[in-house]
């Protein structure tokens, strides 16, 4: 699955649970062998034990904040997709913006901007907007991005977007969001 499209981050997120669990059973089955084996702590297993403890670490802070970041819900998203059909969208984002993560849920491309919405309610909108357009500006994306936590109020914001008329125009919004999901977890 690509990313930027519905679905990639529920998918991502249970492949990351799933090497995680895999190291940690490497991890926790090296310790028990080497327990076994000599009846002891004190092995040569134990070192091998704390090598996959470092990817397990790495697999969950990705799980911890991917998670912050699930979906739209099937029905919330097919009235999404019903909407936004001619225009150039990307969904299941996790923008890393300096020190923030922000995540996006869907968004929509357009000539003046990035119209995105999160269902974070603890995300500090203006902040986010200020870190992800700083992003955006430092690597020459000439854009403002405008953040949505009402899903109401971008859906009817996502109704006033024109879809791109011409095949320029749409490789232009395109090529924006190839860029932007770059720093998309």
């Amino acid at each position: 699955m690509e990313k930027g499209t519905y679905g990639y981050g529920k998918k991502k997120l249970l492949r990351q649970c799933l090497f995680c669990a895999i190291c940690l059973t490497l991890a926790f089955g090296a310790l028990f062998a080497g327990y076994l084996a000599t009846g002891t702590r004190a092995n040569i297993w134990t070192i091998g034990a704390v090598f996959p403890v470092i990817p397990a670490a790495t697999f969950l802070v990705n799980i911890v904040a991917r998670s912050k970041g699930l979906p739209l819900k099937a029905r919330e998203y097919e009235q999404f997709a019903a909407i936004s059909k001619e225009q150039v969208t990307a969904c299941d984002m996790i923008l890393t913006a300096g020190q923030k993560l922000v995540p996006i849920q869907v968004s929509v491309f357009h000539e003046m901007g990035i119209a995105a919405y999160t269902a974070s309610k603890k995300l500090d909108v203006k902040e986010a907007e200020r870190e992800v357009n700083g992003l955006l500006k430092s690597v020459g994306i000439y854009s403002k991005i405008q953040i949505f936590t009402d899903y109401e109020a971008f859906l009817k914001r996502v109704k006033g977007i024109k879809s791109p008329v011409s095949e320029e125009e749409r490789k232009v919004l395109e090529k924006k969001r190839e860029d932007l999901l770059v720093y998309s977890m």
